[in-house]
């Protein structure tokens, strides 16, 4: 009898633990594949619209005066210490099939020498003078350059941008086809190993801010409008106090019943964001991370959160089951099979953000790792009251940013 009830209960407990183990595996799989469904979303979706997210192309009627109305293009790029920078896009400037009337750079009290690299590349230079109280230094920079601009159309850059020989005569069909404002997030030119680990980072920027004419906000290297425009939205004096302001701006056109149009930069519109090191790349995304956040909308946080939990998971089973580990539950062929799937999804869509090739879709747990301390570390910075250095500048990371971009809209 005692035997009986031990054979018994030995084959109940292995039923319970199969049972166990096969809802775990259940679950597991389940965040898998909701985590590649949520990739979808933020990865696939722009890339998906790329035929319609792209610049239009240029034509010959473009540069007539007919089409251009007359009207002239007033170059803006707010500068501090972007002497390794400048002169490249001060360069694409001057071999536009549609040049601009002028190109002014502000200076805002750099330290190196970007002001005498910008006027040797034909720019007019013009300083920032002392910033106001509440003013963050790139838009008072911006609203500096708009007011002392003579175009009645506005185009700011950043200093990393360069152009395509189009881009200009590009920018402003676009601006006419989309009667209000146009923005485009270039294509980011990486060179040095460190500078891929901006991959994730940068489809973040897309996904929370949107491709097209349903766009949240504006991306803040490139923006063009009608200098009427600016006015009537309120110009950077309107988000003066706002890190990201290009989102804050992108809200007051919205509020101001501007419509807004964005775009993918391809061939048009490139940047190289950060050439100095990957102690600047580690300043530059915690400055934006949390404020970024802060304006995503719920839903596309909610699936950027199970990417990371699907994409994490993914990983770790994939190391457990390689190594033959009892605590890896998902078998190796599944784990191989779900691996493959989300590197395909990287392989395939990071490459229309940048320069990210295959190696970086292929080893993405290395870079969930960093996007994943990244937030970590800004979300430490925030809690403690602290700023980031930036351009030799302190940069507080505040946990609130009054001029949000609206998150109603999907």
């Amino acid at each position: 009898m005692e035997v009986h009830l031990e054979t018994y209960s030995i084959r109940w407990l292995a039923v319970w633990v199969d049972y166990k183990s096969n809802r775990m595996t259940f679950f597991l799989i389940f965040l898998i594949v909701a985590g590649w469904i949520g990739g979808l979303l933020l990865f696939a979706v722009p890339v998906y619209r790329r035929g319609r997210s792209t610049l239009p192309s240029g034509s010959a009627e473009s540069r007539s005066p007919d089409r251009t109305g007359g009207r002239s293009v007033s170059v803006v790029v707010p500068a501090r210490n972007e002497a390794q920078r400048i002169g490249a896009l001060l360069a694409s400037l001057t071999v536009q099939t549609l040049a601009p009337a002028e190109v002014i750079v502000v200076d805002d009290q750099s330290t190196d020498d970007t002001t005498a690299i910008a006027a040797a590349g034909g720019a007019r230079v013009i300083p920032a003078g002392q910033r106001p109280d509440g003013w963050i230094g790139k838009s008072w920079a911006c609203q500096v350059g708009a007011d002392a601009a003579t175009g009645d159309v506005l185009l700011f850059l950043d200093a990393d941008v360069t152009l395509a020989d189009d881009a200009i005569e590009r920018l402003l069909r676009a601006l006419d086809e989309s009667g209000g404002v146009v923005s485009v997030q270039p294509y980011h030119r990486t060179v040095r190993l460190y500078e891929r680990f901006s991959a994730l980072f940068n489809a973040q920027v897309v996904a929370s801010i949107g491709v097209g004419p349903t766009a949240r906000g504006l991306f803040g290297p490139c923006i063009m409008m009608a200098a009427a425009t600016y006015a009537r939205c309120g110009g950077h004096a309107s988000v003066r106090g706002s890190i990201v302001d290009d989102i804050a701006l992108g809200a007051r056109c919205l509020d101001a019943g501007i419509p807004i149009r964005t775009f993918l930069g391809g061939r048009a519109v490139r940047f190289r964001m950060y050439p100095e090191g990957p102690r600047q790349m580690l300043s530059g995304w915690t400055k934006n991370f949390l404020q970024g956040a802060d304006a995503t909308p719920r839903l596309i946080l909610f699936a950027q959160s199970m990417w990371i939990v699907g994409a994490a998971t993914v990983a770790v089973q994939t190391i457990l089951a390689g190594a033959a580990l009892r605590v890896g539950i998902i078998p190796l062929p599944a784990a191989l099979t779900m691996y493959a799937l989300y590197t395909t999804l990287l392989a395939v869509t990071l490459p229309h953000y940048g320069r990210f090739g295959v190696a970086t879709a292929l080893f993405f747990p290395i870079h969930l790792v960093f996007f994943a301390c990244v937030a970590a570390y800004a979300l430490i910075v925030r809690m403690r009251g602290g700023s980031v250095n930036w351009r030799g500048r302190a940069v507080a990371v505040s946990p609130r940013d009054t001029h949000r971009a609206p998150t109603g809209r999907a």
